[in-house]
């Protein structure tokens, strides 16, 4: 009955998988309070929602589809989307920023909180709070800071309605949207999230190990970094012409020995 109760009420995995949850958490307090026998099984346990499917696709832009849409991005918008293309930080972890938080010397900010619409909180996970590094980006944020006189406990990402509070991560995402429908790219689930998932994907691309990647990410398991790794064809096609092409130089190679 609670397994039909779950398909029937959730329209996703991560839906049934959350409620399932909250549900066993609530029998073993039930238990720890006298209100469930102890020992008796937990009826969740027994609940089977099968193995892990979306109902959006889990894809990422091409490089050439980021660079059109970041081309259509105005600040601090596209800040916020170069950041998670080359940090891997999370929305709620970039509108979690105060200034105080980046070093504009070295170029490192640091992960200490979240901010999602309101509730300022530790980040996702233990493992979440973790220094990264801007690269090029740290220019940027360096006169963005010039620019607004920043002060250390004024947030990075500011409403300019002269509250003083950090942005919501909706309105990052109505602009990408809108943008990228601009070029032709838009998809089903695309927003700041989709940027993330580019990142992990594309540090590996480049050379990172997947233990570096999920590092970086503040995953807290390689296997949580290989779900948001996305092998694209371009990537793929690149892997199979190195293939290719190895072992056309060995056939070259053992063509001038013969002769």
């Amino acid at each position: 009955m609670k397994q039909q109760w779950l398909f029937e009420t959730c329209d996703s995995w991560h839906m049934m998988n959350d409620l399932r949850g909250i549900m066993s958490g609530i029998y073993t307090k039930a238990e720890d309070w006298g209100y469930w026998p102890e020992g008796r099984r937990n009826p969740m346990s027994r609940v089977k929602i099968g193995e892990k499917w979306s109902v959006r696709p889990e894809r990422i832009l091409t490089g050439e589809e980021t660079v059109r849409v970041l081309a259509r991005l105005k600040d601090p918008n596209l800040l916020i989307v170069e950041t998670a293309i080359a940090t891997g930080a999370r929305i709620s972890e970039m509108l979690g920023l105060k200034w105080h938080h980046i070093d504009l010397q070295t170029g490192i900010l640091r992960i200490v909180q979240r901010n999602w619409r309101g509730d300022i909180d530790d980040p996702k996970s233990k493992t979440s709070k973790r220094p990264l590094t801007l690269g090029y980006l740290v220019d940027r944020y360096r006169v963005k800071a010039a620019v607004e006189n920043a002060q250390p406990d004024a947030w990075v990402f500011c409403r300019t309605d002269g509250s003083g509070l950090p942005i919501w991560d909706s309105g990052v995402r109505q602009s990408l949207k809108k943008a990228a429908a601009a070029e032709g790219c838009d998809f089903p689930g695309l927003g700041p999230h989709s940027f993330r998932r580019a990142n992990i994907t594309w540090r590996q691309e480049v050379g990172g190990s997947s233990i570096e990647a999920s590092k970086i990410a503040g995953h807290s398991t390689v296997r949580m970094t290989e779900e948001y790794t996305k092998i694209q064809l371009s990537r793929q096609e690149e892997l199979t012409r190195l293939i290719q092409e190895r072992l056309a130089s060995v056939g070259e190679k053992q063509t001038a020995v013969v002769q």
